[in-house]
């Protein structure tokens, strides 16, 4: 449970001491990295998407994106289109966005409306996924409008985000955070309070299992990222914390800005203990989690063939900030830092991609920086008996 408005946030893990320290207590390790096959192979990423997307929880979306009843935004997760919606009671609901009749979708990008209509044929549905209106149909025999409705999805909200799941018998969404220590660890930053500030798009020519490993690959920060952000995400301020799947990473520091100064200052509302650098984690099967003391950024990687992805970022800040009369100004920075940063990943992901195909690549050995790395290998990769 996080604090109301009204109650200080709890913090309930010591900053100094959570996790290991990367630099001093960093296990040893004995594991190689993968064969290139598990990212470039259409039939693994075909089984991938069967036995990890259309089984897990996914992150795709924040409940600001459908503030009032009849907003919508659609997403396609393979070759599943989905459409989001807050219905007129008040819900978030997802829906197959594929027409009833011959499968057309009903819904394209964002926007507000009172009905989904098939550019096809004509069927309309309502924003509960009911059909409503259905031409010329009188003399089917096979038409029954009561079982015509837009098939709903599983969909469930945790501190503002909107996670849907494709597996009507899934565990509850909460059964899979409380085992990774999601709510306990950002607890304090009570991410319901914050907003939506910028959502951004970027394609990645890499397989998506890249842009996992690369986000939560320390081994990297300080050469690659030496112009951009790596000088204020020291690693001897850096603590691991692994599980199943992941991990979570404590530094301190600075932020994702230039030099690393904060343009806003901490949250509010976060405990001092927390007002220097932040997180980073993995949430399988996808996300990225970035908070820092000034803001929220959370990025979620989708597979959109066996060598290529798109990655979606947003960036959370406190409501109270967005009436400074700069603030579209200040948010944009925090934009154009992270894609300055990508940049600087996207081309060596690339390089990644390519290597795969060599005839000489033989996986390298891990270091113990690739804690992170090898969490999400183990999910993505070793749990589908892949090598």
């Amino acid at each position: 449970m996080s604090a109301t408005k009204d109650e200080s946030p709890i913090l309930r893990y010591d900053p100094k001491t959570f996790g290991y320290s990367v630099i001093a207590d960093a296990p040893e390790v004995s594991q190689n990295h993968k064969s290139g096959r598990v990212y470039f192979s259409e039939e693994v990423m075909e089984r991938e998407i069967e036995e990890i997307f259309m089984k897990e929880w996914l992150l795709v979306g924040r409940a600001e994106e459908v503030e009032k009843a009849g907003d919508y935004f659609t997403h396609d997760v393979g070759d599943e289109p989905v459409v989001v919606t807050r219905e007129k009671n008040g819900n978030v609901q997802a829906f197959a966005n594929v027409c009833r009749h011959r499968g057309v979708k009903v819904a394209w990008g964002e926007g507000s409306t009172k009905y989904f209509s098939c550019p096809y044929h004509g069927w309309v549905y309502d924003t509960s996924g009911n059909l409503v209106d259905a031409q010329y149909l009188e003399k089917s025999k096979n038409f029954d409008k009561k079982n015509c409705s837009l098939p709903r999805i599983r969909t469930e909200l945790w501190e503002g985000f909107i996670f849907i799941n494709f597996d009507d018998e899934a565990d509850p969404l909460m059964h899979s955070l409380e085992a990774w220590d999601f709510p306990k660890t950002y607890e304090p930053y009570q991410m319901g309070r914050l907003k939506l500030a910028n959502k951004f798009t970027m394609e990645i020519p890499s397989n998506w299992k890249f842009l996992n490993e690369n986000l939560t690959d320390i081994y990297h920060i300080a050469v690659l990222h030496a112009a951009t952000f790596g000088p204020a995400q020291p690693l001897e301020g850096y603590r691991y914390k692994t599980f199943d799947g992941g991990y979570h990473g404590r530094f301190t520091g600075g932020t994702l800005v230039p030099e690393g100064k904060s343009l806003f200052g901490p949250i509010p509302w976060l405990p001092e203990e927390l007002h220097s650098g932040g997180f980073s984690s993995h949430l399988p099967p996808n996300v990225a989690w970035f908070p820092r003391f000034d803001y929220v950024s959370i990025g979620t990687n989708w597979p959109t063939g066996p060598d290529t992805s798109v990655s979606i970022t947003y960036q959370l800040f406190p409501e109270e900030h967005f009436s400074q009369p700069d603030f579209k100004e200040k948010a944009q920075q925090y934009v154009d830092f992270y894609k300055a940063f990508m940049d600087e990943d996207t081309d060596m992901i690339q390089a990644l991609q390519k290597g795969m195909k060599s005839r000489f690549y033989k996986p390298g050995p891990v270091s113990p920086f690739e804690a992170g790395v090898m969490g999400t290998i183990k999910h993505a990769v070793d749990d589908l008996g892949h090598k």
